[in-house]
């Protein structure tokens, strides 16, 4: 059986705060029963993160990034292109309404994955003229894009100029692409060409030279990137 004398102070206390709230005052005990307001920030969230994410393209493995340097070759008479592809391409990018593109877009290439169809220059490229070791990636940071009609449209064609800021072997440029893009709902694909070329100097390098191999390297760096992404549908 409960102690009659020990329940008296909770009798006490609950008449306390009937009277209280029947005169419309309060009294200590009410303050237990604040009610919280931590419930508004939890409910933002998850729909923030949403509409963020509504709009962002992701860069398929499937893109690649292809160099054309002329050089010429101990021993040919003429002049040839040497040509060399990069893969291992990862990032994202989210276009804005007004052309520019949201904070975090960045695409970037595994250097170390550069080939042609001579090893040995491959070798000397990445080892001497890129240092793959210390800087693995080639990385671009869109900026804007100009003569696009936005939003884009859900399918069709689209040529436009993408400004943006390209990292090689620790030196940052700003570059810029003409591009021709192609969108099938949430499928896109592009071809941008770099204009105008790029010199080696612009990214601290020098031009290639291999004694006995090589005769010369124009200093002219041209680039053309195909962009394989998958995004929103609409």
């Amino acid at each position: 059986m409960k102690n009659p004398a020990s329940a008296r102070p909770i009798a006490v206390a609950a008449l306390a705060s009937f009277l209280a709230a029947a005169c419309g005052g309060s009294a200590s005990p009410a303050t237990t029963t604040s009610t919280p307001t931590p419930s508004t920030t939890t409910t933002a969230t998850p729909a923030a993160t949403t509409a963020a994410s509504a709009s962002v393209w992701t860069v398929s493995d499937k893109s690649k990034a292809t160099i054309r340097v002329r050089e010429q070759l101990v021993g040919v008479s003429l002049p040839s292109d040497a040509v060399l592809t990069a893969t291992g391409a990862i990032g994202s990018f989210d276009l804005n309404g007004d052309g520019t593109f949201a904070s975090g877009s960045k695409i970037s290439f595994d250097v170390s994955t550069l080939s042609s169809d001579e090893r040995n220059r491959d070798s000397f490229i990445k080892q001497d003229t890129l240092q793959v070791r210390q800087f693995p990636k080639a990385e671009f940071v869109p900026t804007k894009v100009s003569g696009l009609s936005l939003p884009l449209a859900t399918n069709g064609s689209f040529t436009f100029t993408l400004t943006g800021n390209m990292t090689i072997r620790g030196k940052t440029k700003e570059v810029t692409f003409d591009v021709v893009a192609k969108r099938d709902g949430s499928d896109l694909t592009a071809t941008a060409t770099a204009n105008p070329s790029w010199k080696f100097g612009d990214f601290g390098m020098t031009a290639p030279s291999v004694p006995l191999r090589v005769v010369s390297v124009t200093d002219e760096i041209r680039v053309t990137i195909d962009l394989v992404a998958t995004g929103p549908k609409s």
